[in-house]
């Protein structure tokens, strides 16, 4: 195991950030002898944000920059910066100074006990309705149905095994709801307190158009959670519901042919429905055994 650590901050327009960020990001680093690589993932800033950022890195060879076209949005840039972290340890936070640098170490004192995730809740919110109501209902519903007592699935502020932060195919709104991905592969997953700070500089991204994306990608990922490692149970169902329909069709027209009470080709449609449902359930139910192996 190394000991450099990777800090991924996704960054859009936040030129009036940067550079308070970075400097209290070194001073803690550099105070806490952590060997560490900041990569800053510029999501299409139309402001001076990657200028900052190259500057910043010509200065300090522990910092790098990655810069995209256009905004691909939050999660596209964690991956993009969790995809070129080289430490063992990953740590990603908000390039808005809402998450304080100086809490890292809580972070890595909780992945030296053996964790592969550790989350963060946010113990006091200063935050608009409109971000905190949507927030609370997105929670409630990934506890109940993930199965983690997690207090905060939406805070971003987190610490990883590189490993395991790797192995996890996110988009959309996904970044969210790591935890439950997360658990998808470990279930060494904890959390620790965090005080969010008020923005000073620039604009917060959230709008309420981004509340129904997340709550979609929420239901998909919860979907993801519950089959991955079962694919015959959600192959097993969808053949049930065809099968059963089917094999009723087909009783029904057996039964009624047998005491003469139907005949068959006044049901012709019927009967080939009932026997496409059987069929179609038979290899919906050979792929949940061949997913399986």
């Amino acid at each position: 195991m190394n000991n450099l650590i990777s800090i991924v901050i996704p960054v859009y327009n936040e030129e009036d950030n940067i550079s308070v960020l970075l400097e209290r990001l070194t001073h803690v680093l550099n105070q806490e002898k952590i060997e560490y690589e900041i990569i800053l993932v510029d999501d299409g800033s139309k402001d001076k944000t990657f200028k900052i950022i190259r500057e910043a890195a010509e200065k300090d060879a522990g910092i790098f920059g990655l810069r995209f076209r256009r905004n691909y949005g939050q999660t596209i840039a964690i991956k993009a910066g969790v995809e070129h972290a080289n430490g063992d340890i990953c740590i990603t936070l908000d390039g808005d100074l809402q998450h304080k640098p100086e809490d890292i170490p809580k972070f890595l004192n909780k992945i030296n006990e053996g964790y592969d995730l550790v989350c963060s809740y946010r113990s006091e919110r200063n935050d608009p309705f409109l971000r905190k109501f949507p927030s609370k209902i997105a929670n409630l519903i990934a506890k109940k149905f993930s199965n983690l007592e997690l207090k905060d699935f939406g805070s971003t502020y987190r610490a990883y095994c590189t490993k395991v932060a790797k192995e996890m195919l996110i988009y959309g709104e996904m970044h969210r709801f790591i935890p439950v991905f997360a658990n998808m592969f470990t279930d060494r997953i904890t959390e620790i307190p965090i005080t969010l700070q008020p923005r000073i500089h620039g604009q917060s991204k959230y709008g309420l158009g981004r509340t129904f994306r997340v709550m979609s990608d929420l239901f998909i990922v919860l979907f993801f959670s519950r089959f991955f490692n079962r694919p015959m149970h959600i192959f097993g169902y969808i053949s049930l519901a065809l099968g059963l329909p089917g094999l009723a069709i087909l009783t029904w027209l057996a039964i009624g042919k047998i005491l003469g009470l139907i005949t068959i080709m006044n049901y012709g449609p019927i009967f080939i429905l009932g026997i496409i449902l059987c069929i179609v359930a038979g290899q919906t139910m050979s792929t949940g055994v061949i997913c399986e192996y």
